[in-house]
């Protein structure tokens, strides 16, 4: 009977954790990946909604060979609100200020190599 109890409160135990590391896990709000060999100028952008206080996780990894790569995160006046500078691997937090629809932008010019950018609503 003992066993029985505890194999029970095991599994009530183990879905309660699953159930909310579903509810709390990062929402995936996109990515950019590019990878140029021969030099390139574009922009690739990705336009989501955000709330007041919404923060976001950038995970970002590069290697730039040559040219330039400049990622910012804009509102929808075209205010840049954060820009993620120049970096080969990075993690970082931003809080939005206001309820808007933001743009992530990765802009290249003469751009040999590769970059990744995944965010997330955390």
């Amino acid at each position: 009977m003992k066993k029985k109890t505890i194999i029970i409160s095991s599994i009530i135990i183990l879905a309660i954790l699953a159930n909310i590391w579903i509810l709390t896990r990062p929402k995936p709000l996109g990515n950019i990946n590019y990878s140029a060999a021969k030099p390139a100028t574009n922009n690739s952008n990705i336009l989501f909604p955000g709330k007041t206080g919404e923060k976001i996780k950038f995970s970002f990894e590069s290697d730039i060979k040559s040219g330039n790569l400049d990622i910012e995160l804009t509102d929808s006046k075209g205010n840049v609100v954060y820009n993620l500078g120049k970096a080969r691997k990075l993690v970082t937090y931003y809080t939005l200020e206001n309820t808007d629809t933001y743009k992530l932008s990765a802009d290249y010019s003469g751009f040999t190599g590769y970059f990744k950018i995944k965010f997330y609503s955390v």
